[in-house]
């Protein structure tokens, strides 16, 4: 697997969010605390594919239908070509907090299309100002972290 994915990602017409093969996790721990398993937003790519930041709204299940705003830009590389890293903002309501972000962007060589596409997993951990949501996260502050899987696929319609 070559260490920077093809320059086929670079096409604007060319990635799509495969929300089938998205999720996001709440945990504390190992302790799976809450599935999010809707987001909107955007992953931003550098021309070579490799993941250069996201803007990602989660909808919670608040009394108030508040939205847990994660957000990075300017990712760098980690240790390893396909990990990442960098500093991340998240904001819930009119609270913003800072926190590192790390994961991985890979590319897999094909899928059900035949043709190669990126698997991308995100983790931060959660600052007291996201630990209002969920409750059972109130008391681990240090062990609560919010994780995403997901994958960009070649648009359908363009195979």
């Amino acid at each position: 697997m070559p260490s920077t994915p093809d320059a086929s990602y670079a096409d604007p017409e060319f990635p799509r969010i495969d929300v089938d093969a998205s999720e996001g996790l709440i945990s504390a721990g190992p302790r799976l605390l809450r599935t999010l398993p809707s987001f909107q937003g955007s992953i931003y790519l550098r021309p070579a594919g490799s993941l250069a930041g996201f803007a990602l709204r989660f909808p919670l299940p608040l009394p108030d239908r508040e939205e847990l705003v994660w957000e990075a830009v300017e990712l760098g590389a980690g240790r390893v070509p396909q990990e990442i890293s960098g500093q991340g903002t998240l904001r819930l309501g009119r609270r913003q907090a800072f926190a590192r972000v790390s994961g991985l962007c890979a590319e897999v060589p094909g899928g059900r299309s035949g043709r190669p596409y990126l698997k991308i997993v995100l983790e931060t951990r959660l600052p007291s100002l996201a630990l209002r949501w969920p409750p059972e996260a109130r008391h681990r502050l240090r062990q609560a972290r919010l994780r995403l899987f997901t994958e960009i696929r070649p648009d359908p319609m363009t195979d």
